[in-house]
């Protein structure tokens, strides 16, 4: 058996709030998580006419018609439009090299199940799987002094199909350990001593190693729709790359809101004072027994149910221990129900 007591419309209210998770996705988890590597080429692509651009079971001319008429059509470049469509500006800033889409694209497509609502800005990570080479450092001439283990150099230069680095930069033999005519040890582009991908909090992919400021642009290569959980890549070169090699690890925090339905369940010190519990019954007349009749008896809470008008139980709360039910004071459970 059970007490009610019927609750009023302000004693009810709902509350949210913005859940945010951080997500690691690479080999099998790509799969399992439905993360599409998509490639596009326009129609002015040589070699790649419709309908003979079918590859891994997409038209590619059609991907890329979809991508460039959704965020592109009317795009002046700089994040810059010209007509009225609502291409999905991620800001209001012009930033050099934003919206510029070329002959090619590479997307990366996060399925909403694992974006929420949106990509937290500056959150998403693209990190190209390669092994290290040692094609430039020789055995034993560049050791870890602790382990003794050789430490080569990337091919960062080969890595989205760049220039070559000029090899007479690194150890090459005991006779020219470095070629110091160009006055550096190592000439490496800015732009690429760093070859994770980033998002800069504004709806562009850049470099890592990539800095925005007056004298030093970051290079832009792409675009990032958050509130879609699509990652466009516009530079030739990585888009190729990134279509072309599946071994990539992507870190990104996802955004969900939870609503909360807060009800207030509020007992008057002369409410709820005796126990219908049937272990307090004796007799064949089913009697309240002695210890529980008199005044001093207080009972214990251990449970709220939710009814509707229907008189029918939708929601059921647990005290995660008895609460002794006073008679001298008001109290107020709280219910919080997330949907």
């Amino acid at each position: 058996m059970s007490a009610y007591k019927k609750l009023n419309r302000q004693d009810v209210y709902v509350s949210d709030y913005s859940a945010k998770k951080q997500w690691v996705a690479s080999g099998s988890a790509l799969v399992n998580y439905k993360i599409e590597t998509l490639r596009g080429f326009s129609g002015s692509t040589p070699g790649y006419p419709y309908p003979l651009d079918y590859r891994n079971n997409q038209y590619e001319k059609i991907v890329f018609d979809s991508i460039n008429n959704m965020y592109y059509a009317d795009g002046i470049g700089n994040g810059l439009t010209s007509g009225s469509r609502n291409l999905a500006l991620q800001t209001s800033l012009t930033i050099s090299g934003a919206r510029d889409i070329k002959s090619e694209v590479g997307v990366l497509s996060i399925p909403r199940d694992v974006v929420g609502t949106h990509i937290e800005p500056n959150t998403f990570v693209y990190v190209p799987q390669v092994e290290a080479v040692d094609n430039y450092i020789e055995d034993g001439y560049s050791q870890d002094r602790m382990s003794g283990v050789d430490l080569y150099t990337e091919k960062v230069g080969y890595q989205y199909g760049a220039n070559p680095i000029d090899t007479g930069d690194y150890i090459t033999d005991e006779k020219g350990y470095i070629d110091e005519t160009s006055g550096e040890y190592v000439d490496l582009d800015k732009n690429q001593q760093r070859v994770e991908i980033i998002d800069d909090g504004n709806g562009s992919l850049i470099y890592s190693g990539s800095d925005r400021s007056y004298t030093q642009p970051a290079k832009v290569i792409g675009d990032i729709i958050y509130n879609h959980g699509l990652a466009i890549i516009t530079d030739k070169d990585v888009a190729r790359y990134l279509s072309t090699y599946s071994r990539h690890k992507l870190r990104w925090k996802s955004n969900q809101p939870i609503y909360t339905y807060n009800v207030h369940c509020k007992v008057r010190d002369s409410e709820l004072n005796h126990t219908y519990n049937q272990s307090a019954l004796t007799g064949s007349f089913g009697l309240k027994a002695e210890n529980v009749r008199g005044s001093n008896f207080t009972p214990y809470i251990t449970t709220v149910g939710m009814y509707n008008d229907s008189n029918e139980l939708i929601a059921v709360a647990k005290t995660n221990h008895p609460i002794q039910k006073t008679q001298n004071t008001d109290m107020t459970f709280v219910v919080k129900i997330d949907i």
